[in-house]
């Protein structure tokens, strides 16, 4: 190919290119005008930006995209400002963060812009303030502590007690003795019989059911005492601590929250501080509970709505006017000789004497009606007045819409005047007041939880009526008058729905006749020869009432569950309390001592008992208990055992004590004491020595306890009792876990007197070789003539 086509055909691949380029310009600059003929300045800003690319060096074009883009600022600067009355700030961020992108010279989209993020800023600050306030209150609530004391962790291990008759006192002490707890009396306790028996539960439990069937109750003294008092409401003032709390109201008001809590719960020391919007109550625990839960009830946000109104005033006039109408109905004559000016002045003729002898018919003057009109006139006229404002009110709170004109009432009263000690007589003094003329409108909304909307509405529509004189007739006293309509309504409505008010009407017809007399009472040309009138108003107003809620009252399903309190007696909020036991605390080194009851002054009038040294504190696991083993035959009246099973591995020592550690006989009469072993892991036999005083007492039975015997395992049995000594020696095919009695001694009273009860050696063996753990403290025997 030579050097001339080549040069041929990349002219024509260069023109080409040319031409479509060009082509492909125009129709995008086309494209571009007819979005702006739509508006669409968006999209024609694309397109001018098209065109250009396509032709850079086309002046027109570059224009028409300054242009454009000017036009989009604008465009969206307008938006904007509706998203800002609309108060959606973001969208109007958005909108002016687009109209400073289109048009950076557009000083009042870039200032707004700012404006508009400060406002957002601002907003979100006040949101995080209220969520901060919201987790503060939650995270206070979460770690909040009932500052009331506790006792120290013992086992939480299943208890077994059955008592027959026994007596009460001794009945709590045995159980203080297995839980390691000083148990104290009130003065004001009553020893009597009472007959125990429970299964598998825990030493608050019983505690509880303890107390509360025999009419007593407890308080926790400190970590090792707790003292028992009878069940009475001066018992309770003396006893229940007092704790104050301060509640930070968000939504309701202070007076009403105040009347519930003296009201419900029965609490007179509530002080409110407006200043705060807070309440501080003092109060028993459970007396606080339910003020807090009357409080996180009530204290909702208050429910909105946002009224759409529409009232609409019709104006009916119809006018009819026919008939002849002279301009005056009047007819004079005038004697007037000479026509001279002021010849006749308030209707008495100035003339001279001498020209009443020439006074003739051409000296009267007549006047009669000079034209006669003919009306046949026919008006009708609608007016519609509309107004449509929209009122955002809070529930309970009224809103007050008022068009119309202020008219200014006078207002007289009278004071007595004295000048120099002289009455001058009853002296006037008037002011003004104004009132509303037009439309007056009152909306106190309600909002359901169920979503309903009940409106109180009361509107009045007043007319300016003519004036009145209220005065005398030397002093007279003009007053205006008003044409009023009141409506007095509650409605209810859905959210979205529309209720009409209407039948508001008032009418005023008149009829009017001017003529001769006697013309109107000719038939046909009476009717003709005459000025007739016919008025006919008539106003109507219709209402229109839309309620839509923008924010309702937050019920969740924990305000509609009820609250157990108690009885009237003894108000008692259940899960309040905190656990008769403290947290558990971390684990002593195996060679620790085992704590030791701590020496506790009782209150004045109380009852002190000496508690033995209560067991190390131990955490076994918690199953299922069995059903209770009966305790063996002879054990006497009383008897007592706590168990369980598992094997939760524990590396504390185990302990043992006697319970009860005073055993008190009479001559010939039986009774138990049971050896009961805290902590016990894995015990598969145990082998006990026990010494007594013989001339006091003797061991009749020697049994297995409940620890060895609940879960149905049989136990094998080797006693060996001899005179003021017993050795037994119980064994089993498996291994138990937990706390409870492993032995139980039935002892017959011989002779009076008291000495002592002593387990010389304890031995638990266990699969993999034997432990012995600490033993009792010695016990005292008692027997009694």
């Amino acid at each position: 190919m030579t050097r001339a086509p080549r040069r041929t055909l990349l002219a024509v691949a260069l023109v080409t290119l040319v031409a479509t380029t060009g082509c492909a310009a125009h129709w995008a600059y086309r494209q571009a005008e007819d979005a702006v003929a739509r508006g669409e300045w968006d999209l024609a800003v694309a397109r001018y930006t098209k065109a250009l690319e396509k032709d850079k060096k086309n002046i027109g074009y570059k224009i028409a995209l300054e242009n454009a883009r000017i036009q989009a600022s604008r465009f969206h600067y307008d938006k904007a400002r509706e998203a800002l009355a609309a108060s959606d700030f973001e969208k109007a961020a958005e909108e002016l963060e687009i109209a400073s992108n289109y048009d950076p010279a557009n000083r009042s989209a870039s200032d707004d812009l700012k404006l508009v993020r400060d406002r957002i800023r601002k907003r979100q600050e006040e949101q995080e303030e209220r969520a901060a306030f919201e987790q503060t209150k939650a995270r206070a609530q979460a770690v909040a502590r009932v500052p009331l004391p506790v006792l120290s962790p013992r086992s939480p291990v299943p208890i077994t007690m059955r008592f027959e008759d026994g007596s009460l006192q001794k009945i709590l002490e045995s159980l203080g003795r297995i839980a390691g707890v000083n148990v104290l009396f009130d003065e004001g306790f009553r020893d009597k019989k009472a007959t125990v028996n429970l299964s598998g539960i825990t030493f608050q439990e019983a505690l509880d059911r303890i107390t509360f069937v025999n009419r007593l109750f407890y308080k926790v003294l400190d970590q090792n005492t707790i003292i028992i008092v009878p069940e009475s409401r001066q018992k309770r003032t003396s006893y229940d601590e007092l704790l104050l709390r301060t509640f930070y109201l968000q939504n309701a008001e202070l007076n009403e929250t105040v009347n519930l809590i003296k009201t419900l719960a029965k609490m007179q020391t509530v002080a409110p501080n407006p200043g705060l919007g807070a309440i501080s109550v003092l109060g028993t625990l459970h007396q606080i509970a339910m003020a807090e839960r009357i409080i996180e009830s009530n204290d909702k946000a208050r429910g909105e709505v946002l009224v759409e109104v529409r009232i609409l005033e019709i104006n009916r006039n119809n006018l009819k006017r026919w008939g002849l109408d002279l301009s005056n109905y009047t007819a004079a004559a005038t004697l007037s000789p000479t026509g001279a000016e002021n010849e006749v002045t308030a209707g008495l003729l100035n003339i001279r004497a001498h020209l009443l002898s020439s006074l003739n018919r051409a000296d009267w003057v007549v006047t009669i009606p000079s034209t006669v009109f003919a009306r046949f006139l026919q008006t009708d006229s609608n007016v519609r007045i509309l107004a449509s404002p929209r009122l955002r009110a809070a529930e309970g709170k009224k809103a007050e819409l008022k068009i119309g004109t202020e008219v200014p009432i006078p207002v007289t009263s009278y004071t007595v005047g004295l000048s120099g000690g002289t009455n001058q007589g009853y002296l006037p003094a008037t002011s003004f007041q104004y009132r509303n003329v037009g439309v007056n409108l009152t909306l106190e909304p309600r909002v359901a939880a169920s979503g309903d909307i009940t409106l109180q509405m009361t509107a009045e529509f007043s007319l300016l009526g003519d004036d009145r004189n209220v005065g005398s007739e030397g002093n007279p006293i003009n007053v205006p008058t008003f044409l009023t309509r009141n409506v007095i309504s509650t409605l209810r409505l859905r959210d979205g729905e529309t209720g009409l008010i209407g039948g508001l009407l008032q009418g005023r017809d008149a009829r009017s006749f001017s003529g001769a007399i006697g013309i109107n009472n000719i038939p046909v040309i009476g009717k003709l020869f005459g000025d007739n009138r016919r008025s006919v108003d008539e106003t109507e107003v219709l209402i229109s009432i839309t309620p839509r809620i923008v924010r309702a009252p937050k019920v969740t399903e924990e305000d509609m569950v009820p609250l157990r309190v108690g009885t009237q007696e003894v108000p008692r909020v259940e899960g309040v309390h905190p656990a008769l036991f403290g947290p558990e605390p971390a684990p002593a080194a195996p060679e620790a001592a085992p704590p030791q009851a701590s020496g506790v002054a009782a209150p004045a009038g109380a009852r002190p008992l000496a508690a033995p040294a209560p067991p190390a504190a131990i955490e076994p696991a918690i199953p299922t208990p069995a059903p209770a083993a009966a305790l063996p035959p002879g054990a006497g009246s009383e008897g007592s055992a706590v168990s369980s099973s598992g094997s939760a591995p524990d590396t504390r020592p185990t302990g043992a004590i006697l319970s009860p550690p005073e055993v008190v006989l009479q001559v010939g009469q039986t009774g138990a004491v049971a050896i009961v072993v805290v902590g016990g892991r894995d015990i598969m036999g145990v082998e006990l020595t026990v010494a007594w005083d013989a001339a006091l007492a003797e061991v009749t039975d020697v049994a297995a306890g409940s620890l060895l015997s609940l879960d149905g395992v049989p136990v094998a049995a080797e006693r060996a009792i001899e005179v003021g000594r017993a050795r037994v020696k119980f064994s089993r095919a498996s291994g138990v876990t937990g706390s409870g009695a492993v032995a139980a001694l039935t002892l017959r009273g011989l002779k009076p007197g008291s000495g002592s009860l002593v387990v010389e050696s304890l031995n638990l063996v266990h699969a993999s070789g034997s432990e012995r753990p600490t033993l009792p403290a010695p016990g005292r025997l008692v027997v009694a003539p």
